[in-house]
């Protein structure tokens, strides 16, 4: 402020001996030394000003400014820098950037910049929009394909455990798992697979088929009085039952006087 304060004296003393009638020799000569003086207060400022920086370290060497060139004609290496820290960065963009306009695209999502570079540059670029947190989280057209195919012969843990086995991932990086697969199947209308096979019959079925209760049924399971197949623990049994098992377990019921007495309660 000091500096500019001297060259507007400076100036003003120049401008009123320039104005001055040069035939009035007293005047003239006085405005003369005013400027003078104006011009010598002026260069004392300056060189205060430069001895400040100077003292206080705030005037570069030429060796430090040699160093900054060369760090300039290789901004690629000093922005990738570990030790650049992020804040660097963010001045290092104000210094080289004089300003961007940004344009928003709605058909396609996207934004072009405008940016003006501090030597009078111009340059345009794209870039696309991110999607809503609902697009991101979405999954994919072919990974709904995959758990449709997956499906079609294998249960939920089963298209699970397939899937991360592939190496696939949902939106935020996680492992699928049975809950995930029967969500995708509820929302995409994706039928469970039909694992029973032809002939066999369900612990319902056969109750209905021999006029028991379901329970009568489950207890000849454990008892290895039926034959079934079931893949794992908490999924259904599918039972193959053929004549000559149907006959023995009829003649049991028959005799028996306390499953009869429950197949009249239960009627």
């Amino acid at each position: 402020m000091r500096i500019e304060r001297a060259e507007y004296e400076a100036q003003l003393a120049q401008r009123r001996y320039e104005e001055v009638d040069p035939s009035n020799r007293l005047v003239a000569s006085t405005l003369e030394k005013r400027w003078n003086d104006a011009l010598v207060n002026l260069e004392q400022v300056k060189q205060q000003h430069h001895e400040f920086r100077q003292r206080e370290h705030l005037e570069l060497t030429p060796e430090q400014k040699k160093k900054i060139f060369a760090l300039a004609q290789d901004l690629p290496h000093l922005w990738k820098a570990p030790t650049t820290q992020a804040k660097d960065r963010k001045r290092m963009i104000r210094l080289l950037i004089k300003d961007i306009t940004v344009e928003k695209i709605l058909e396609p999502k996207r934004l072009i910049l405008h940016i003006r570079w501090q030597g009078g540059t111009t340059e345009d670029i794209c870039c696309d929009l991110p999607l809503k947190i609902a697009d991101r989280l979405r999954y994919s057209k072919e990974m709904v394909d995959r758990v449709r195919e997956l499906a079609q012969n294998l249960p939920d843990d089963k298209v699970a455990e397939t899937l991360n086995l592939e190496g696939r991932l949902i939106a935020m990086g996680k492992s699928f798992n049975i809950t995930m697969i029967r969500n995708i199947r509820r929302v995409y209308s994706i039928p469970s697979a039909v694992l029973k096979r032809s002939g066999e019959l369900t612990v319902k079925e056969v109750a209905e088929k021999l006029e028991v209760s379901p329970n009568v049924i489950y207890y000849w399971l454990k008892q290895g009085c039926l034959k079934a197949r079931r893949l794992k623990n908490g999924l259904p049994y599918w039972i193959t039952l053929d004549r000559e098992d149907e006959e023995k377990l009829r003649e049991i019921v028959l005799n028996s006087y306390k499953l009869q007495n429950k197949e009249n309660e239960h009627s």
